[in-house]
Parts: structure tokens; sequence; C-alpha cells
């Protein structure tokens, strides 16, 4: 079974969303099975860092709406990310353009790190505070999972890897994703959005059920 999942490293509903997929899969009798493929996708690709500016007023801001309402918005998130057991600070949170990112990340794919890549990113943008536009933190990022922190250097500096990210999004315009989380199973079967565990262990058995059973 092969599950393709849309994401961005800034979207909170992705992080908690793979969380819950996560939790779903610790009791799939066939977890040994799945594989996981991420896809760039640019969930504010408008977002820019602003040094010495809250994440809240960024946001607020960029969605043109109250501070007040912004911060109410993303304390929901944050409990409900806490709920899932997923940390989110935004506190100290960085919202940034996360385009650089994606293109490492697809170098990362390439050398059979891209799983490990995503994660640490989503932590390292949720949980502390790193800004995921910025170059030397990119490059530290990835020399954590073990890739080659000269060539990501390069890679970021020549602008390589950018037609890779655009046919990722392409892609999800062409199977009609809205928003992210998108996750696509057996290249058949669409979840949207950060669904329940319960949900997750629902579409996998049934998945698992038409397409391995009752052959």
């Amino acid at each position: 079974m092969k599950i393709t999942i849309w994401s961005d490293f800034v979207c909170p509903f992705c992080f908690i969303g793979e969380a819950h997929l996560n939790g779903a899969l610790e009791t799939f009798e066939h977890a040994n099975d799945v594989e996981i493929e991420y896809k760039s996708f640019q969930l504010m690709p408008d977002g820019e860092y602003v040094p010495g500016k809250e994440y809240a007023e960024t946001f607020s801001d960029m969605k043109g709406m109250p501070l007040g309402q912004a911060e109410a918005m993303l304390k929901q998130v944050t409990e409900s990310a806490s709920r899932s057991g997923v940390e989110i600070n935004y506190d100290i949170a960085k919202l940034a353009n996360t385009f650089d990112a994606h293109r490492v990340f697809q170098y990362a794919k390439e050398r059979g790190k891209g799983n490990e890549f995503f994660q640490r990113a989503y932590v390292a943008h949720f949980t502390e505070g790193e800004v995921l536009s910025d170059t030397d933190t990119i490059v530290r990022l990835a020399e954590e999972v073990g890739l080659d922190g000269a060539e990501v250097r390069q890679l970021i500096e020549k602008r390589e890897n950018t037609e890779k990210v655009e046919q990722d999004i392409s892609e999800a315009r062409a199977v009609g994703v809205q928003g992210v989380p998108f996750f696509v199973i057996d290249n058949k079967y669409a979840v949207s959005g950060a669904q329940p565990v319960e949900a997750f262990s629902q579409v996998l058995n049934q998945v698992w059920e038409e397409e391995h059973v009752k052959k």
C-alpha cells in the first residue's frame, strides 16, 4: 500500500494529520507493507519571515484579519495539536517562505531521506522556532538527517530542483487538491485534512481489504 501526502512544513494540520496517520499505522496489521511518499505544496507561497515580528502579527497581516482573531486561531491550533501529541510553539515559531526548503526536500527524496527531512522540518518550524527560509538553517537540518551540507548549499544557491517542486504543486492541482494535508492511498482513495486516528484506521483497513483480500 502506498500513501502519497501533499504537505507543507508550515502547515499545522499537516503536522497534526501525520500524527493521526502514524497513530492509525501503529495498530494497522499491515503497517510494514505501507510506503509513504511526500510531495511538495506551498500553503502560503507569499509567506515571508519578518525579523522581530511575532508569528501572529505576520499571519494577521498576511490574511488581512485583526490581530486578536489571528491569535485566537493560533491558540485553537496549538490546543488541537497538544491533544494529538504534537508540540506547536507559536510564541517562537517563524512564519517563512518554504520554497527553498522544498527544493532541498526534493534532493533529500532522491537520496532516500525525503521523509526524514520532511519530519525534521516540521519539528524545526513548529517546535523549535527555526526559520525555514534561512539557507544556513536548511543546510544544518539537511546535515542532521545525513545529507551533504556542501551539496545542499550549492543546490540552494543555484536554484536547483525548482521544476520538481513546481511539478508536485501542478500535480496537486490536477488531482483536485484544494488544501493540505491531502492523502492519496494507492493512487485512488483520497483523504483530505487532519482526520481523526479512527478515520485513518478505517480507510487503511478498507483499502487493504478492497485491494488485497478480495482479489
